[in-house]
């Protein structure tokens, strides 16, 4: 795959991601179906990184220093986001980066160079790890869409896709 098959496939994620980010109400960001789970509003500040920065700390090798149980914190300490408009302004700009970090390393590099992911078990190359990268910001865009739904919000399947009309 090269990087720009990657980007065009992953941009429609991205693209319906940005969607049910601008139809959150922000009246809506603390709701949570139930305690130990997290809000709308973390659910979407952990959307905004999932593909620029990460491919950033990959290619940098700049992952976070932190002990193994800090790496997924209970949802109570997840960061959150204010307001859907700064998640909108956060995913563009994550969204920016991951176009210019895919700039800096060649197809070649992309598909065969290998980078060691503090939470993977194993070796993977850039793209497996955009692939899991994308899998990652699809998982978080139904969890969105479902908490949302949840709350009362009158959705239906077009805007899990990016058609909300």
């Amino acid at each position: 795959m090269t990087r720009n098959e990657y980007l065009k496939f992953v941009e429609g994620i991205y693209q319906a991601t940005r969607g049910l980010i601008k139809i959150t109400p922000d009246q809506k960001l603390d709701y949570k179906p139930k305690d130990g789970l997290m809000t709308i509003a973390q659910v979407l500040k952990h959307l905004t990184g999932s593909l620029g920065e990460g491919l950033s700390m990959a290619l940098n090798n700049s992952w976070p220093v932190m002990p193994a149980e800090e790496m997924l914190p209970s949802a109570d300490k997840m960061p959150k986001s204010t307001s859907a408009a700064e998640a909108l302004k956060e995913i563009d700009h994550d969204w920016e980066l991951v176009k210019q970090e895919l700039e800096k390393i060649t197809d070649g590099e992309f598909n065969q160079n290998k980078i060691n992911v503090p939470w993977m078990p194993q070796p993977m190359t850039y793209v497996e790890f955009m692939m899991q990268s994308m899998e990652h910001l699809s998982n978080h865009r139904m969890q969105l869409f479902t908490w949302l739904k949840l709350s009362g919000e009158p959705l239906h399947t077009g805007h899990l896709y990016g058609m909300p009309s």
